[in-house]
């Protein structure tokens, strides 16, 4: 019978912890290189959002106004208000709407307030829009209008736009020519301006 010698295992112990220098910096350096990628894919998502939020909330007021026109029969007016009882021309302001039973173009104690919609994103901008919107019983308005929302640096890349024809049609400008920006109603490319 052959003995076969076994070799002694070295002792390991179990209560050993933590990261070599080496194993820190080489943690260190994917996770740099992780965020400096992902980092402004984030922001372009949060720009995208922002400008989104604010359309979705202005479409739903001038919706809204529409609608309550058409239904009512009466005209509604849509307009930015800092204390929801007078109109401003400041687009950035809340948003209001309401029945305007004596046709004066402003709110009066005894006229009802329809709907009404927060401030702008201090991070967005508005262009295109001065003073208020009138809808008519049949749901058009008193003026075409293109209200175009950009972040607070201009990038047009990030613009986005509520369109209102004069019928009272309400929808969101859309890349129909595959440049990279959105167009008005005429086909123009949105500009931040």
């Amino acid at each position: 019978m052959i003995k076969i010698k076994q070799k002694k295992q070295p002792m390991i112990s179990a209560k050993q912890a933590g990261l070599t220098l080496l194993e820190m910096l080489v943690a260190v350096a994917i996770l740099a290189i992780i965020l400096t990628t992902v980092a402004p894919g984030i922001q372009n998502i949060l720009i995208k959002n922002r400008i989104t939020a604010d359309l979705n909330n202005l479409s739903a007021v001038a919706q809204r106004a529409r609608f309550t026109a058409v239904d009512e029969q009466t005209n509604v007016v849509l307009c930015p208000t800092n204390n929801y009882t007078a109109c401003t021309n400041n687009w950035r302001d809340a948003k209001m709407a309401f029945i305007d039973a004596n046709g004066n173009g402003t709110r009066d104690n005894s006229e009802t307030l329809i709907v009404a919609s927060d401030p702008l994103n201090s991070s967005n901008t508005i262009y295109g829009i001065n003073g208020s919107l009138i809808f008519n019983e049949q749901g058009g308005i008193n003026n075409a209008a293109t209200i175009t929302l950009c972040p607070n640096d201009g990038d047009t890349d990030y613009a986005s736009a509520l369109l209102l024809s004069l019928y009272g049609r309400i929808s969101v400008a859309v890349d129909s020519d595959g440049d990279g920006t959105k167009e008005d109603l005429a086909g123009n490319a949105l500009t931040c301006s």
